[in-house]
């Protein structure tokens, strides 16, 4: 939301803009592709990733589009929903093959981008699940079902570190800590510095 409006996307490739106090429609806009991810808002702009892999901005006033910015396209659709972090002048987020890009906000030119996944997954994209992406604002954690936790810069996306955990599930940050659960049931406590295991239990 941002002031009285309230912004939605649906399963078939509409956006709105709504009245939240009254439930009016302010507008409605067809986009060529459903949408594959969360929405973010910053001031006077959303952003929102569609099943294509292009990241689009939209002016919030009347649903025009600001810019938008198309990362590599994968031959099958994803059934996991990107994410996005709008952090200072960035906005990063992750596509259905495993890039990992930052776009300035204002004008959508890729600032970095880190390929995560070899050329190969674009065939398998079905199977492939990233976790959320966070941000503890230095660096962005998240990891994947293919046995990758990493750590990257966010002002240049270099690689921190990168260790084996086979997890899809949003990690959880708390001071120089990392927790979260594999998809096989063990519980990791990772040193957010280095990315040393510190701790596994199975639940």
């Amino acid at each position: 939301t941002d002031d009285k409006f309230l912004v939605a996307a649906d399963s078939i490739a509409n956006l709105y803009v709504m009245n939240y106090l009254t439930g009016d429609i302010i507008w409605k806009k067809f986009n060529p592709a459903s949408f594959n991810s969360e929405i973010k808002i910053s001031k006077d702009k959303f952003f929102v990733i569609d099943l294509k892999n292009i990241l689009r901005c939209f002016y919030i006033k009347d649903g025009s589009e600001c810019w938008n910015l198309k990362t590599e396209n994968s031959l099958t659709i994803s059934n996991s929903k990107n994410t996005l972090i709008l952090d200072d002048n960035l906005v990063i987020f992750n596509n259905s093959v495993g890039d990992i890009t930052a776009a300035d906000i204002s004008s959508g030119q890729i600032v970095w981008q880190l390929p995560t996944q070899s050329s190969e997954i674009i065939n398998e994209t079905y199977g492939f699940k990233n976790s959320q992406l966070v941000s503890d604002g230095n660096d962005i954690f998240f990891s994947n079902n293919k046995n990758e936790f990493y750590s990257i810069d966010k002002k240049n996306g270099s690689i921190n570190w990168m260790n084996k955990v086979r997890s899809n599930l949003t990690p959880i940050l708390l001071n120089d800590l990392i927790f979260t659960v594999s998809n096989n049931g063990y519980f990791y406590v990772i040193d957010k510095q280095q990315g040393n295991i510190l701790r596994v239990n199975y639940l």
